[in-house]
């Protein structure tokens, strides 16, 4: 073979490694339509009695036939798994039964309508999450899901059908896939199903047909559903032929890279980023900046939000901090190869506009001219700025303007006084000091605030009238304004600037400090005491390390104060179990008060770090990675130390066997030569005695002789176990 046709190394190692993975894992199929009613559930236990026939254990997880006579006969002769009861709200439910399904762990599991939301409550908030689970334990998932219910195509599929869609799936489960089997229907034969009354029953027909099932938009869905199969076949299809073909045969791939924020708007920019990087076969990087901003309640959850929405459509996301969101973008764009940068565009310019140097859009336009800029137009409410306006007043407090208000009224106070000796003039520059004064102490919505006034007072009060209307005095008032602003924002940037260095060094240090304490660690106790007061401190919570026995489960400890619920131990021994993260700040068991993150070492799980909920607040994503690169490192010691304690116990179970052996084999050594010379000599005597025909004398010492008899047989024994282990050992 030519070295030019030659596989790539790496794409053969990643084929492997999807193998590998594969066989772990259980295999998921997906029987995909473009509305309901077009049969998925019907084509999918029709599939299920043909493999039931064959004899293969299928079973029914939660299937819903809609009182469909023709679906629910298909439902005979297949096992069910009873379906779990739930209470929530004084009402009764029916959901997935999760754990059953595991312990029972079938062939091939049904589990209807991926996009499902389970009740609050539950181990996961959304059922293809319990999917994602039960294939981890090796089984095999049939499943049903709507084209519209495809994360990336939300929002194509709301604009056409005009219907908000709440429930959704990832587009990476549906990567994941081994199989999916399109269920098509013509449009026509669609609406008569629906009005046979095989789609819905009674009003709902009626209400369907005035709205969703109509014959164009039933039209435009299929073409999205057998587009969305068709990349989906081309990307596996470019996976198997990057393995045998040329390597040069694929061009260099594109890198996407799209800019979030805590705007609801953002999720329309990853969705489109998605869809673009799907269609270019292209991995993508959703970044958000960190400007020093502080964000309410209801951004940092919106943000949380966004950023999930990103990793669960399968993007990398990074968090960097940067007073310039520009710089920020760019600089991350050069590091990781970005090709394409895709940003949101206002749709009109407004009057805040104005205070804008340069829009995001135009710098980057303007500094990565190597790079494409994608610019999508976003919604934007009137509103945006006055919410942003609220947000400064609060983040800034009202006592901050109450005080800027009053050192005006007391500096204006002082230059009245002063006013006969000197000039407006100096008394503009006496106004500018003091605003200089203040930007050491206020961010920009006070500084703001007192520039206004300055220049108010200054104007009405000190400038004469015969100058007050001039050229001169209102350039030079306007010159005023504008530097003292610009002084401010200056200040300002530079003193947020100065706080996100101070933030990460502190982040910094304190991880240094954490991972130089567990390599000089010499008590295992004294380190985890001491890894618990740093990130208290550090992240203002109640923090545990729970560490199991060194060969069996976790061991909660009484004086635990995380822990103290039935609910909570069992949380965390089901993410012991199952090796993944849970609790507060996730999507798994979301309503837990602590968070639980498994520390992992390169071959087992030691334990679970522990961190309670704070009041009102989630974790950052920053945050989060710190804690996680804390978990692995902590998780890599521990193991190291099981390693070691394991090490040491089975050299001291060797040292201990030896010393037994020793000691057997000496009392072996010991005793067998008194009894054989014990028996000699009962053997002379009993001669002797049988010489003189002493039949009593013999029958007696024909016991003793049975005792001797047996007493050596032990001591053989003894001598014979010792010599076991020995023989069996391998030859070296």
């Amino acid at each position: 073979m030519n070295q030019e046709n030659r596989p790539n190394p790496d794409e053969l190692l990643k084929a492997i490694q999807r193998n590998e993975n594969q066989e772990k894992k259980g295999r998921l199929k997906i029987f995909l339509g473009m509305a309901a009613g077009v049969g998925k559930t019907y084509a999918m236990l029709e599939e299920a009695q043909n493999l039931n026939k064959a004899g293969i254990d299928v079973r029914i997880g939660t299937v819903e036939t809609h009182n469909r006579i023709e679906t629910m006969k298909l439902v005979e002769g297949l096992k069910v798994i009873p379906e779990k009861i739930v209470y929530y709200k004084d009402k009764e439910f029916s959901e997935l039964n999760l754990d059953e399904i595991i312990r029972l762990k079938p062939k091939i599991v049904l589990v209807d309508e991926l996009a499902h939301s389970n009740i609050p409550g539950l181990r996961h908030e959304k059922r293809w999450q319990d999917v994602v689970e039960i294939l981890a334990n090796g089984i095999d998932v049939h499943t049903t899901l709507n084209v519209q219910h495809i994360e990336s195509l939300k929002d194509i599929v709301e604009n056409i059908s005009s219907i908000m869609i709440r429930e959704t799936v990832p587009d990476l489960i549906i990567e994941q896939a081994a199989f999916i089997q399109i269920v098509d229907l013509v449009p026509n034969e669609l609406l008569k199903r629906l009005d046979e009354g095989k789609v819905y029953l009674g009003d709902q027909s009626k209400i369907a047909a005035l709205n969703f099932f109509k014959e164009d938009k039933l039209t435009a869905l299929r073409e999205i559903l057998l587009r969305y199969t068709a990349e989906k076949i081309d990307h596996d299809l470019h996976n198997m032929v990057s393995i045998v073909e040329n390597e040069n045969y694929w061009k260099p791939r594109e890198k996407l890279l799209v800019a979030v924020g805590s705007s609801p708007y953002s999720q329309k920019l990853i969705r489109n980023t998605r869809r673009l990087a799907s269609i270019l076969e292209a991995p993508w990087i959703a970044v958000y900046v960190d400007t020093g901003d502080a964000l309410s309640e209801e951004d940092k959850s919106m943000l949380d939000k966004n950023l999930s929405l990103a990793r669960d459509l399968g993007a990398e996301v990074i968090t960097t901090y940067d007073p310039n969101i520009a710089d920020a973008i760019q600089r991350i764009a050069r590091r990781r190869g970005i090709t394409q940068i895709i940003v949101g565009r206002s749709p009109q310019n407004t009057f805040f506009s104005f205070f804008k140097k340069m829009s995001l859009q135009e710098k980057l336009a303007k500094d990565c001219k190597d790079i494409d800029i994608h610019m999508v137009r976003q919604e934007q409410q009137l509103t945006t700025h006055r919410k942003k306006l609220r947000a400064t007043v609060k983040t800034n407090h009202y006592s901050s303007y109450l005080f800027v208000f009053f050192y005006v009224g007391l500096l204006a106070l002082l230059n009245f006084m002063i006013y006969p000796v000197v000039g407006y003039q100096v008394i503009g520059e006496i106004f500018f000091i003091g605003i200089l004064a203040l930007t050491l102490f206020f961010k920009k919505g006070p500084i703001f605030f007192a520039t206004l006034l300055f220049s108010l007072i200054w104007f009405f009060f000190f400038i004469p009238d015969e100058f007050k209307f001039s050229i001169e005095s209102i350039l030079l008032l306007l010159l005023f304004f504008m530097t003292a602003i610009t002084t401010g924002i200056l200040v300002d940037r530079y003193r947020t600037h100065q706080e996100m260095l101070a933030k990460r060094e502190e982040q910094s240090l304190a991880l240094y400090r954490i991972i130089r304490e567990i390599a000089t660690a010499t008590s295992s106790d004294k380190l985890f005491k001491e890894i618990d007061e740093r990130l208290e401190r550090l992240f203002k919570t109640n923090v545990e390390i729970v560490i199991k026995e060194i060969n069996d489960g976790l061991v909660f400890s009484e004086k635990s104060e995380l822990l103290t619920d039935e609910k909570e131990k069992a949380a965390i021994s089901w993410v012991f179990e199952n090796e993944v993260e849970a609790g507060w700040s996730t999507d798994t068991l979301p309503l837990s008060q602590n968070l639980y993150i498994p520390l992992k070492g390169f071959h087992e799980i030691v334990g679970i770090l522990v961190c309670q909920k704070r009041k009102g607040e989630m974790l950052s994503l920053d945050e989060k990675n710190f804690l996680y690169t804390v978990s692995k490192q902590l998780g890599y010691h521990i193991e190291r130390s099981f390693l070691e304690e394991r090490a040491n116990q089975k050299e001291m179970l060797i040292q201990i066997e030896k010393i037994n052996k020793s000691i057997l084999r000496r009392l072996g050594n010991e005793f067998k030569p008194l009894a054989l010379d014990a028996k000699h000599s009962l053997n002379t005597f009993k001669e002797k005695l049988a010489s003189g025909h002493n039949k009593v004398l013999i029958s007696d010492f024909s016991k003793i002789e049975k005792s001797l008899e047996k007493l050596t047989k032990v001591f053989e024994h003894v001598s014979l176990m010792t010599d076991i282990d020995k023989k069996n050992e391998p030859p070296k």
